[in-house]
């Protein structure tokens, strides 16, 4: 390749490279726009598998924009740090030991949410938030198919 090729190609990579940028940042606006007008319509969320919510736009030109939110998970373990462990400690009411499994960790026990309910009745729902990730919110696109 010669010097002018070459100049011409890093020139071309720059502008698409720019371009990719601004179109990803134009693309991010667009997306958290779209999970929020789905907060503002959670009258029309239909439910997923895993305790999620699922919103469907449609587009124009008949695309569809679906805004999903992923149900709530348990934290996989919980560092003994003193702080959060304390709480949690407290909202057990003395039943830490029949709730968690100690590895180096904290984990909680199978059937968490069941158990923490059978033990602790109302008192439960407490604990549970404070051992719980909150559920992640994507957003995909489906381009109609042209005739």
């Amino acid at each position: 390749m010669n010097d002018s090729k070459l100049k011409a190609l890093v020139a071309r990579a720059v502008q698409l490279d720019r371009q990719i940028n601004e179109l990803g940042d134009e693309l991010k606006l667009a997306k958290a726009t779209l999970a929020t007008e789905a907060e503002l319509r959670a009258d029309e969320a239909v439910a997923t598998e895993g305790d999620g919510t699922s919103v469907t736009f449609e587009g124009n030109d008949g695309c569809i924009a679906r805004v999903t939110v992923a149900g709530p998970t348990l934290k996989s373990s919980i560092k003994d740090d003193g702080k959060d462990t304390a709480k949690i400690k407290t909202a057990c009411k003395g039943y830490f030991a029949r709730l968690f499994e100690q590895t180096l960790t904290f984990r909680p026990v199978p059937n968490f949410r069941e158990q923490a309910e059978d033990t602790l009745g109302k008192d439960a729902k407490a604990l549970i938030k404070l051992v719980t990730n909150p559920g992640k919110t994507t957003v995909s696109f489906e381009t109609k198919e042209i005739a």
